[in-house]
């Protein structure tokens, strides 16, 4: 575990570079950068543009980074409030939220991301926003059953008896007991946000002028790559994603082995 954690540090301080300026894409007006295949000056080679793909790659680990926190909590904080009023209150509320959560279900989800994100005009806030609205409902199912389940629980009667309240008991005794269950949700949706976010760009409703993974691979599918034989564009953005997609999963199955 320890050396997935590593790669994923490796992937995190790879952002903060970013954000303090290193690994800066810049456009070289000379002919001879252009195209150029892995060296020692351009580890992964460069783009049409002269631009270092290297770069290019861990400028897109820091989207990815930002996106999938940000979309995997959008998702975790719907889906969690949704799933706790449902399964505690049930009646109207827990019908009402059954049909909604139906509906989004009954829309492929790749589909209803794609239109919500053209809807709020792309970058970060149309994607994590997108990708969060439309990937809860998983998580409500669980946290609906949990709460049904943990609602008869000794120590939750016991709590009513004492006089707590609705809030106390969601937050000081339904909610420590799903964070498991919460934690692996988040990881598997940040994983989906990475996957959704990288299609989205590719489609040019992601990322416009930000650089990131799905626009690296684009970028090589219009400019034929591997079929001029230049190999390094997609093989980057490939293999970091699958990196990040790899560490991650692998943290959250060794995670799931500790509770268990």
């Amino acid at each position: 575990m320890k050396a997935w954690l590593f790669v994923l540090a490796l992937y995190v301080l790879g952002a903060l570079a970013t954000m303090l300026g290193w690994f800066h894409l810049e456009i070289n007006t000379d002919s001879i950068q252009a195209d150029l295949a892995p060296q020692a000056s351009h580890w992964l080679g460069t783009d049409h543009l002269g631009r270092d793909i290297l770069s290019w790659a861990i400028q897109g680990g820091r989207v990815a980074l930002v996106v999938g926190t940000l979309a995997a909590g959008v998702a975790l904080v719907i889906g969690t409030t949704a799933g706790l009023l449902a399964g505690w209150y049930g009646g109207k509320v827990d019908g009402f939220l059954l049909w909604l959560s139906g509906s989004v279900a009954a829309i492929p989800g790749i589909l209803l991301v794609l239109v919500i994100s053209w809807m709020l005009g792309g970058g970060y806030v149309g994607v994590f926003l997108a990708v969060g609205m439309v990937s809860w409902v998983g998580i409500y199912r669980m946290v609906r059953t949990e709460v049904q389940r943990l609602r008869s629980a000794p120590f939750v009667i016991a709590a009513q008896l004492q006089g707590a309240s609705t809030q106390h008991l969601m937050g000081r005794h339904l909610l420590p007991n799903m964070l498991p269950l919460l934690t692996t949700q988040f990881l598997l949706h940040f994983i989906f946000a990475v996957k959704a976010e990288a299609i989205l760009s590719f489609l040019g409703v992601g990322m416009h002028s930000t650089p990131s993974w799905g626009r690296l691979i684009a970028d090589a599918w219009e400019f034929d790559d591997l079929g001029t034989g230049r190999w390094w564009r997609l093989t980057a953005a490939t293999l970091a994603m699958a990196g990040l997609v790899l560490a991650l999963q692998q943290v959250m199955t060794r995670l799931q082995r500790v509770k268990t």
